[in-house]
């Protein structure tokens, strides 16, 4: 009954060496993260051309300029992960970086994946739900020794999905049962709009003092393209003010408003450019991070877009477009604002080329040539077999901790996992798999890569 999810019945299996490769990067991406985040000024120079026109960036740039004050001496969580795909473009297995996510995926689930998978096989990489819970449970005694107390973020009830109701829950009863956090409440942003805060700075809540709000709430932008306030509806205009509230707190947020931006596609685009990931990283862990970071262009810039534009004439079915206002594309279901979407078809991708009001919230990526492989999908009851007619992406889980001193209490790797999926977007199963189905990663040991 707890199994919501679609699933796969067996692991991805990775060359341990390339799996290595990746997940040594997590730590990096924490301290390139934790640097950006804490450049408000970079932050606002990459995003202030879209907060010029649009109403809801205005807003994030106006919070995000109040809000800094109150990071200085506070505390930092970060629970992120990073998604990479699988290239067949070289002879040797290599990844590209998808995406960077803010928060992490669902792990309760991909708990139970694992419990299933691990009994028939070998070598399956941990999932991140142990470090994941353990972080949030150091973390809230860092802000309340005594009686740490957790929010748990998600949408209400009446709009949260029965998998995500499940998740949730289950990382609240791990939170409960293997670190002994006395006090986990389930909340949306209805009920932190009636948050308040005390003298302390503590945020106050039904009683309750929180000492971390662990986010599983979509804050991306809502449409991923122009926006004005009469766009919006009163509940989303009204989060600003909760939002500013968790900010200015004693709470901390496992995704502040700072690591959100510093997610952004946009954000992240900058960072690629010739001396962006070094102005944060030493060199050798720069270039390892510049080894998966994918070729993009930001189609608002006329240099760029005269360069991608020549790319695509070329090869017009070697490139998509993905939005450079979220961290990731919506998907319908999963995540109630669904703007954003990825345009891969080649005549939408030429025809975005030429809007020129309509390409400038787009950021050109050439695609990644994915391995397919075989798997065995349960969804809805039913097992689909697909014959090297699925594709994987891996996603490498993080936990990073720095206390009011800025010095760094956790920085690991919390987990590894992977989504499965048909891999042509007119099989049956692709629009209901979204992301794809839940899967673990099974290290392959090199005299099992051979006989694979």
């Amino acid at each position: 009954a707890d199994m919501q999810r679609a699933f796969a019945l067996r692991p991805r299996s990775i060359p341990a060496a390339a799996l290595a490769g990746v997940a040594q990067l997590q730590p990096l991406w924490h301290k390139l993260y934790a640097a950006v985040a804490a450049d408000t000024d970079f932050l606002a120079h990459c995003l202030s051309p879209f907060a010029a026109v649009c109403a809801w960036s205005a807003r994030e740039l106006r919070a995000l300029k109040a809000c800094a004050p109150a990071r200085t001496g506070k505390p930092q969580l970060l629970l992120p992960n990073s998604v990479y795909l699988q290239s067949t473009a070289r002879a040797e297995p290599s990844f590209v970086l998808s995406v960077g996510n803010v928060q992490a995926g669902e792990p309760y689930q991909l708990s139970l994946v694992h419990t299933l998978q691990s009994a028939e096989h070998e070598h399956l990489k941990p999932g991140p739900l142990p470090t994941v819970t353990a972080a949030l449970s150091r973390a809230a005694r860092l802000v309340h020794a005594a009686s740490p107390c957790i929010a748990i973020l998600s949408k209400p009830i009446d709009k949260l999905a029965l998998r995500t109701r499940i998740d949730v829950r289950g990382v609240g009863e791990e939170l409960c049962k293997a670190h002994g956090i006395p006090t986990v409440l389930y909340v949306s942003m209805r009920d932190l709009a009636r948050a308040r805060l005390d003298a302390s700075g503590d945020l106050l809540l039904d009683g309750h003092r929180v000492s971390v709000v662990y986010v599983r709430f979509d804050f991306s932008h809502p449409f991923g393209s122009l926006f004005s306030s009469a766009a919006g509806s009163e509940e989303q205009l009204q989060e600003w003010a909760a939002v500013e509230r968790l900010e200015a707190s004693n709470a901390l947020l496992s995704s502040s408003l700072a690591y959100r931006l510093a997610h952004r596609r946009k954000v992240q685009h900058a960072i690629s450019r010739p001396g962006g990931v070094e102005r944060y990283l030493p060199k050798a862990e720069a270039a390892a991070v510049r080894r998966v970071l994918p070729e993009q262009w930001l189609l608002s810039s006329a240099a760029e877009l005269k360069e991608a534009r020549a790319l695509l004439e070329a090869h017009p079915a070697d490139f998509v477009l993905k939005n450079a206002l979220r961290p990731r594309t919506g998907s319908g279901q999963t995540q109630a604002r669904a703007g954003g979407r990825m345009v891969d078809s080649p005549e939408e991708v030429r025809r975005i080329f030429d809007d020129e009001r309509q390409r400038c919230w787009y950021i050109c990526y050439r695609r990644v040539p994915l391995e397919r492989h075989d798997a065995q999908l349960v969804h809805g009851g039913d097992v689909h077999h697909l014959s090297r007619q699925a594709v994987s992406e891996v996603a490498t889980f993080g936990a990073y901790l720095s206390d009011s001193n800025g010095e760094k209490l956790v920085n690991c790797l919390a987990g590894i996992g992977a989504r499965t999926r048909p891999d042509a977007c007119d099989h049956p199963l692709a629009s209901s798999l979204g992301y794809g189905a839940l899967n673990c990663v099974q290290a392959l040991l090199p005299e099992q890569a051979l006989r694979t």
